[in-house]
């Protein structure tokens, strides 16, 4: 408390002694308080500050929409050349590895909105370390755990983009190598991420973490039978070359690529009050960037 009051009391004093967070023409100009133990050790002029609920929708909204490009340009425009398979026999459903990696425009669209999107992904693994630390419990174990399971995110942000970089036309054994890959580091990193945030919270949280939780479990289930009945359908397409089956397999490879990324889209609820800003430093001798709570 006391800390807290000396706080108010210096920044109601900064903001008093001179016009420090006035631009020319006397318009306000934000700034980030930065604190030290408590206290507001100095002002940073704030450059750009994003609401990381804003960042988490772009996020998503770049695989989701060169997803749903792609099955649908592949649909009207190659239509027998991605629902063709080995075995020759009828499909409806497009497949996913012949829609983003083999025909234009789609191969480049899905390489562009996956590159983009890699970036935001890796911010993501180290702000998700970074809230496990606070949140988990402090145990030694607990937080080796959190760590393995950011870990298992990024190899998955990387198995995901070698997977768009090389298409299945190209190089089928790296392809399918790659999306084994993708598939393992996803379901492992879902899994262990809903254990932690379900069994070793400090506390329960907030209605927005609660809300969270609720969706990650809901999401888990679903991605994990999805998986399992798209591995169900890719064995008898391939044993006995039944006529759709193949089509049963895309549709529930699609439930499998949706599901995980609305997993992923549950840390809108996660970071929903924190922004990234950054700033100028007050020497004028570089910048500085942080993460905050509204």
């Amino acid at each position: 408390m006391e800390s807290a009051r000396r706080a108010a009391s210096s920044l109601q004093q900064t903001r008093s002694q001179e016009g420090d967070l006035e631009g020319n023409g006397g318009s306000k100009r934000p700034y980030e308080p930065i604190l030290e133990n408590g206290d507001i050790h100095q002002y940073v002029p704030i450059l750009f500050q994003l609401r990381f609920r804003h960042l988490a929708v772009v996020t998503v909204s770049l695989p989701c929409f060169a997803f749903l490009f792609c099955i649908i340009y592949s649909f009207f425009h190659h239509y027998d050349l991605v629902t063709r398979t080995h075995c020759n026999v009828w499909n409806v459903a497009p497949s996913i590895s012949a829609s983003i990696g083999n025909f234009a425009p789609q191969k480049y669209v899905w390489k562009v909105c996956i590159a983009l999107h890699s970036a935001p992904r890796l911010l993501i693994c180290q702000m998700y370390h970074t809230h496990m630390q606070k949140v988990l419990k402090r145990d030694g174990f607990i937080q080796q755990f959190a760590l393995f399971t950011c870990t298992l995110n990024v190899a998955e942000v990387f198995s995901l983009l070698l997977l768009s970089v090389v298409p299945s036309v190209e190089d089928f054994t790296l392809h399918k190598l790659c999306f084994g890959s993708f598939l393992f580091f996803s379901a492992f990193f879902i899994a262990s991420s809903f254990y932690l945030f379900s069994c070793h919270r400090i506390s329960p949280g907030s209605h927005l973490d609660r809300q969270s939780l609720y969706y990650k479990k809901v999401l888990l289930m679903t991605n994990f039978s999805a998986i399992l009945v798209a591995m169900y359908c890719y064995w008898r397409h391939n044993t006995y070359c039944e006529p759709g089956m193949y089509s049963i397999f895309s549709v529930f490879e699609y439930t499998v690529v949706l599901s995980n990324m609305a997993y992923h889209f549950t840390s809108y609820y996660d970071f929903y009050h924190t922004s990234v800003t950054l700033g100028n430093s007050v020497s004028g001798l570089g910048t500085t960037s942080a993460m905050r709570q509204e």
